[in-house]
């Protein structure tokens, strides 16, 4: 995408995600990961997150989306995700990433998601990820055998293993997050909604 000839930059499209978050200690935990995989990577740092629902236009804008959410909210129960192993993906925002159990609770929740904001994507592939980069394939590879010794190995000296391997999900969270947008600067919350089942 080119900058306009006046020299501002592009203007991001209007787009949102619906996440299921960490609290407590373990989202303080994987946000310190992520933040030690962005250093050594020189990549953004973000909010731990597990996807249920990205790429989110309407023609109402945030206040339609956030009407939406919160209609979605009072149809799905809360659930649990589980981690099953670090592992990476080929594309920018699948770099690194913590794979998810397709445990019947996350897969709904999806699929109730999709349904609700009327969007037809390919199959749900829930994950927590851990690194936002275009790194080569090698240093995919050797991240991940990094993330499986600081989170699971027992030589990490207990201070990086995860307190828990998965999480309860009792609320969606509403962020504004341009894909265009791969420094993350703009990408900020806009509403929070309790699952009511």
């Amino acid at each position: 995408m080119s900058a306009p000839e006046d020299g501002a930059a592009p203007a991001l499209r209007d787009q949102y995600s619906l996440w299921a978050q960490p609290k407590g200690r373990l989202g303080e935990q994987l946000k310190a990961e992520i933040g030690h995989l962005a250093a050594r990577h020189g990549a953004p740092a973000f909010p731990p997150h597990t996807t249920v629902l990205g790429d989110i236009e309407r023609p109402g804008g945030r206040q339609e989306v956030l009407a939406v959410a919160a209609e979605l909210a009072q149809k799905v129960k809360k659930y649990r995700i589980n981690f099953t192993d670090v592992t990476r993906g080929s594309i920018y925002y699948q770099c690194v990433y913590l794979s998810v159990a397709k445990d019947d609770g996350a897969m709904a929740a999806a699929a109730t998601a999709r349904e609700v904001f009327g969007i037809t994507t390919g199959p749900y592939m829930p994950h927590l990820s851990l690194l936002y980069s275009d790194i080569p394939q090698e240093e995919r590879a050797k991240a991940v055998e990094d993330g499986i010794v600081r989170l699971y190995g027992e030589s990490s000296g207990y201070d990086t293993l995860l307190v828990e391997n998965g999480y309860e999900v009792d609320s969606f969270a509403v962020w504004y997050t341009p894909v265009a947008d791969k420094s993350l600067k703009s990408w900020c919350l806009v509403g929070e909604f309790e699952l009511t089942g």
